[in-house]
């Protein structure tokens, strides 16, 4: 899988809230932020990602992975309405970011919210924390 160019970010310079897309309560779409602002020296990678997603926004976080130039989050459900995710990236060189992300949650008719998705993580991508995987790749969530 390649993370969807049009639900990613390159995130401001200073810590402002950003919007991502909007996504229907049934969709399980996956979310990037570009880390390239956030590495300052020649060499410098992130090296952590935590995401808060608290319970209020209704949002499952399917899974959270890193990749040389971007944290990408898969994202199922949601409550209707504006909903904001903080994301939390540490580099090789020990900054800490904080970042929150705005996401408009849209009602939708016959929603699989019920379902369990499959959407996976990218090709390559280290998963956040370590998770447990199912033959096809995909992440075992409870």
């Amino acid at each position: 899988m390649t993370p969807c160019a049009s639900r990613s970010l390159y995130p401001a310079q200073t810590a402002t809230i950003q919007n991502w897309p909007a996504k229907n309560q049934g969709d399980a779409l996956d979310y990037s932020l570009y880390l390239a602002p956030f590495c300052c020296d020649q060499g410098e990678t992130v090296t952590r990602l935590t995401v808060d997603v608290p319970d209020s926004t209704g949002l499952t976080l399917l899974w959270s992975a890193l990749t040389p130039d971007r944290a990408t989050i898969g994202l199922q459900g949601g409550t209707v309405g504006q909903q904001a995710i903080t994301l939390t990236l540490e580099t090789s060189l020990g900054r800490r970011y904080v970042r929150t992300v705005q996401i408009a949650v849209l009602a939708d008719s016959g929603s699989v919210d019920g379902v369990q998705a499959s959407l996976t993580p990218p090709d390559g991508a280290e998963v956040q924390p370590d998770a447990l995987t199912l033959p096809d790749g995909r992440i075992l969530t409870l």
